[in-house]
């Protein structure tokens, strides 16, 4: 009963709490000579509510291709006339935050430049004036990363949920590397096409990783014999990375990473993967230590407190994972439906 109480409130609050989409929007801008702006803009079919660019006072459209709809995204073409200078140009993209989505974006200058960046509802902006030397290929792709993990609340959560379990470093340790092996496997593989992608059902399967990691959390026990399944529990987590590396693979499709670039790229955006884990394992774990340490004062209540903690910790990760699911199999279906895996 606890747990349908938990799941009933947080279905009535988690109305505005969603994790991004896996597949994200794509925005490209291409400066062409007389001042003039190619823009292309696509955005999945099944986001929640289709995000729009806002274009700078300074620009008109000269031309305007019909949407049209195509591997499962919105897809529409502008050409725009501008009076302002390029550099004082500034882009937005609004509604990132309702579609549950991010968008990549692409700037390809008169100069033969080329700059990448991932934008989210809390930063949404962007100006040619701010593009800067792009640097190596694995420098752009480990910021990706970085930034990509950290604005996935089910990553994040998933990650959670091992901290939960660990009991200690060595053991965080382990499991977190073989998430990343996993994740690393299938991002190699649907890059290189190999095996295919459908965002829907990874979405789906993420969510249920989630929950599944707070049940196990809520069963799980530090003690001598959990050991003798550590290894199988592994596998577990590998597995797991398996399916979350289906929804950082939608960043690098949707990127179009020239062959060329295809190894650093990959390598790149595992690592910035791995730092953004390590950041938040990091400032969980200092919360943690601080919150200990405020309750060094209150020796007879601090295990109590930490015991009624993790249980709400995990009481709130198992709910919204379970909302997710619900979510996520609604568009599971519309996409089986229409035919857009």
């Amino acid at each position: 009963m606890r747990i349908l109480s938990a799941l009933l409130i947080f279905f009535s609050l988690c109305s505005g709490l969603n994790a991004h989409k896996l597949a994200p929007s794509l925005l490209e801008l291409r400066e062409l000579p007389g001042g003039v702006i190619g823009l292309t803009w696509k955005t999945p079919v099944l986001a929640a509510s289709l995000p729009n660019v806002v274009l700078p006072e300074s620009c008109r459209t000269i031309d305007r291709a019909e949407k049209t709809v195509r591997d499962g995204a919105v897809e529409q073409r502008y050409t725009l006339a501008c009076a302002a200078p390029v550099s004082s140009l500034v882009f937005a993209i609004n509604g990132l935050s309702e579609s549950r989505s991010a968008a990549l974006l692409r700037w390809y200058g008169g100069d033969g430049g080329e700059q990448q960046s991932l934008l989210g509802s809390d930063e949404d902006r962007f100006s040619p004036a701010l593009v800067t030397s792009s640097g190596p290929p694995i420098l752009q792709f480990t910021g990706l990363g970085i930034k990509h993990i950290l604005i996935g609340s089910d990553h994040l959560l998933f990650v959670l949920g091992l901290l939960l379990i660990a009991g200690h470093r060595y053991r965080l340790l382990i499991w977190i590397s073989s998430f990343t092996v996993g994740h690393s496997i299938t991002l190699f593989l649907v890059s290189m096409g190999v095996i295919p992608h459908w965002p829907a059902m990874a979405e789906w399967l993420i969510a249920a990783s989630v929950l599944v990691m707070a049940l196990y959390a809520g069963r799980y026990r530090h003690s001598d014999e959990s050991r003798n399944y550590s290894k199988g529990f592994t596998a577990i987590v590998a597995l797991f990375g398996v399916l979350h590396g289906l929804g950082f693979a939608a960043v690098l499709e949707e990127l179009r990473v020239p062959s060329g670039d295809m190894l650093p790229a990959l390598l790149g955006f595992n690592i910035g993967i791995e730092l953004g884990q390590i950041f938040f394992i990091a400032m969980v774990a200092v919360a943690l230590m601080i919150g200990k340490r405020l309750l060094v004062a209150r020796l007879q209540w601090r295990d109590h407190i930490i015991a009624m903690t993790r249980s709400a910790t995990i009481y709130v990760m198992g709910s919204v994972a379970a909302y997710w699911m619900i979510d996520r199999g609604l568009i599971l279906f519309e996409a089986t439906f229409r035919s857009i895996y």
